[in-house]
């Protein structure tokens, strides 16, 4: 029991810590370029929201080469540190380099980790080239930090999350957490888990298992009792060690004195305790049941924040894309957020069942206040599956912001028709624009367009029809019917 809480405990607060290094990841895709200065605003923002205890330092390692070296020491130089120098120094051969650039918080020791290469160090380079290789989050062997090379701290870990603009595309660098493992563990945990016996956690690496962390004194028991778990892409393992108890001495005593009417009451005793033991056991064995389904519920919700976050890295990607100013960026950028958000919020009062196609389009025409009474819709109220529903809200939100903007919803006497029916195996959704200015297919599509041609496409399974016709923009699509099915949790595979 206090092994799955340890566990539980621990993988939330590297999900917490996940979701800070992917908030930052994204500021690295949205601009071009990131000084020292809006770095440290950006952190200093982020944590007003969230603490994270045991992460000392976040920073910038970029992909440097050799010829690119002179130039960047003379950059650094010139924006004040005056003493920056690249360690250590660079080999002959052609290994790649990642030079620390950019560091938070702004203290002594992390303005000493300016100009390490992270490539340099076996373990760190060990977890880069996984995270390349995988285009995902990885994390060291247990290292010494750099910060606390003339420190008695103990072990550390760093966690490497690649930036580059696209999968198939080169990795500009890394967004570098520097975790210190006590700290980490010690605020995650509750501390009275930690006074209840003798605990252990171990990381497995390819030399085997190595302890990082160790609390209570008590007497080891013969058996541990021992989990194993993942912990960012590393394995790790906790030992309890119960504390001991020294109850058969005493008992003992009692059956050799008491002579045989005394054996009697012993056995009435054991009897008793017999049965207390098997109260026990399937009161033990129903919290373990419990735990599972902890542990399962915190398996869904790592799935749906890593989902959340890749569905927002996308949106702020491709935004950046067609934006032609950091205002434009801005607002184009929270009203995807809000309507991403508005499907989010119905799904979770449908407990991410199957959601009502007529409330989700009431939601999100809903948020264009401006235009009520002005958009006509039309259909009855059928269920369609969670992941179509994120998909179709985003779409309307940009079928919306068009109309408003260059469509029939500019013009004072414009409408908009919005109908679906139901038939066999497909609801038929019709969006006709009336009554605005002319309409002429534009040269180029914009991130509304696309969206809507390849991301919902590419969900419904079904291809989406957009005509530019005199009197309106006219888009056609089906959806299809989906068999219902009762939610289930993720199992330890990821399957549902």
């Amino acid at each position: 029991m206090q092994a799955g809480e340890i566990v539980a405990a621990l993988q939330r607060q590297a999900a917490a810590s996940s979701a800070y290094f992917q908030a930052t990841s994204a500021l690295f895709l949205s601009a071009d370029g990131v000084s020292p200065e809006f770095f440290r605003d950006f952190i200093t923002r982020l944590r007003q929201d969230y603490d994270f205890t045991g992460v000392v330092a976040i920073g910038w390692a970029r992909h440097t080469t050799a010829a690119e070296l002179p130039e960047l020491t003379s950059r650094m130089r010139e924006a004040g540190y005056e003493n920056f120098a690249v360690n250590p120094a660079p080999a002959q051969s052609k290994q790649p380099m990642y030079i620390i650039t950019i560091v938070e918080p702004n203290s002594l020791a992390n303005r000493r980790v300016l100009g390490f290469d992270i490539h340099s160090d076996a373990r760190r380079a060990a977890a880069i080239d996984r995270a390349l290789r995988t285009r995902s989050m990885a994390a060291t062997d247990p290292v010494k930090l750099k910060v606390d090379e003339n420190a008695d701290h103990n072990t550390g870990i760093v966690v490497l999350l690649p930036v580059a603009q696209n999968d198939e595309g080169p990795v500009n660098g890394f967004i570098y957490g520097a975790i210190r493992v006590e700290e980490f563990i010690r605020a995650a945990v509750k501390p009275s888990l930690l006074e209840t016996g003798r605990i252990e956690i171990f990381d497995t690496t390819p030399d085997g298992q190595e302890r990082i962390f160790a609390a209570g004194d008590s007497e080891r028991v013969e058996r541990p009792l021992e989990q194993r778990f993942s912990l960012f892409d590393q394995q790790w393992s906790v030992r309890f060690y119960p504390a001991g108890e020294h109850w058969l001495y005493p008992l003992t005593l009692v059956v050799l004195v008491g002579g045989v009417s005394f054996s009697m009451l012993l056995l009435a005793y054991i009897l008793l305790v017999q049965r207390r033991n098997e109260d026990l056991v399937a009161l033990v064995n129903a919290q373990a049941e419990r735990e599972a389904e902890r542990a399962a519920f915190v398996r869904e919700l790592n799935h749906r924040v890593k989902n959340s976050l890749s569905n927002v890295t996308s949106i702020i990607a491709l935004t950046r894309r067609n934006a032609t100013d950091i205002n434009s960026f801005a607002d184009n950028l929270m009203e995807r957020v809000r309507a991403l958000a508005a499907s989010h919020s119905l799904l979770d009062g449908a407990q991410w069942g199957p959601t009502d196609l007529k409330a989700l389009i009431e939601t999100q025409l809903g948020s264009h206040g401006h235009a009520r009474g002005r958009i006509v819709s039309d259909g009855p109220n059928v269920l369609i599956s969670p992941n179509d529903a994120l998909s179709i809200g985003l779409a309307l939100h940009e079928l919306l912001t068009n109309a408003t903007r260059y469509g029939a919803l500019s013009a004072d006497q414009g409408e908009v028709h919005l109908h679906w029916s139901v038939g066999d195996e497909k609801i038929s959704v019709s969006w006709e624009e009336r009554g605005g200015p002319p309409v002429v297919e534009p040269v180029k599509r914009g991130f509304g367009l696309n969206l809507i041609e390849r991301a919902l496409a590419h969900e419904l399974g079904t291809p989406i029809r957009i005509d530019f016709l005199s009197s309106g923009l006219m888009c056609t699509f089906d959806i299809p019917l989906r068999k219902p099915k009762s939610f289930q949790l993720r199992r330890k595979d990821g399957a549902a």
